[in-house]
């Protein structure tokens, strides 16, 4: 009858288990019989992979790619924030635009800045405009200087300047030869204060195609008269 090894190594370990419990010489032969085995074991299982013996390099590539995860999860973040960010700019600009474009537009329709352009166009048909503190002065003075404001919000880009001609086309292109005349009387009386913007505005408004709804008949036709309440009137 053939020998069992596994009982006979059974036995082994269980002899050299009683021997250095209780000092036998032969614990140092069980010692390398134990070692020998491990061995055999580990020869048997194929030995110990590569990752086992180099912990260190997997822990440092496991760590890398964390890494490269975390900075480019960082990376798409902080761009959808600052797309967020520029769309939120834009639509406060936009709607800070509107709501600047309202204010003024509500001055110059008012009844007093539109008695004041008519002022100017009644005092540039009769070709007398009025001298310095006589009645007439203050309001046609008034009336442009909000055209002149306006003329200033589009050139800083506080207002839309497509809008501001798309409205305020005729009126303006209507009131260019007054302004202008009007212009060279306050010389004649030593006021020196120009009104850059506005005449740039008017230049502008001269130049622009107008996509306004509006009868060519009429918008070829200069109004001798400014009874201005809404801005194609």
């Amino acid at each position: 009858m053939q020998p069992n090894p596994g009982a006979q190594h059974l036995r082994n370990s269980n002899e050299c288990a009683e021997s250095i419990a209780g000092g036998d010489r032969r614990r140092d032969s069980c010692y390398s019989t134990r070692v020998s085995l491990s061995g055999v074991v580990a020869a048997a299982s194929g030995g110990t992979s590569f990752w086992t013996q180099n912990k260190d390099l997997l822990a440092l590539l496991v760590s890398l790619l964390a890494l490269a995860v975390s900075i480019f999860t960082s990376w798409r973040n902080l761009v959808a924030s600052r797309k967020i960010a520029e769309d939120a700019a834009a639509h406060n600009l936009k709607l800070a635009k509107a709501a600047t474009y309202q204010r003024i537009h509500e001055l110059l329709v008012d009844p007093k800045a539109a008695a004041g352009r008519r002022r100017l166009f009644q005092a540039a048909e009769a070709e007398a405009f009025p001298a310095l503190g006589e009645g007439g002065w203050d309001e046609i003075n008034y009336s442009l200087a909000l055209y002149d404001t306006l003329a200033g919000y589009v050139y800083r880009g506080q207002v839309d300047e497509d809008v501001v001609l798309d409205a305020w086309h005729h009126p303006l292109v209507n009131i260019a030869g007054p302004v202008r005349g009007f212009m060279a009387h306050r010389k004649t009386q030593n006021v020196h204060q120009p009104w850059a913007h506005l005449i740039d505005l008017l230049t502008k408004a001269e130049q622009y195609q107008c996509h306004c709804p509006a009868d060519a008949g009429d918008a070829a036709r200069p109004a001798p008269a400014d009874t201005t309440s809404a801005p194609d009137s």
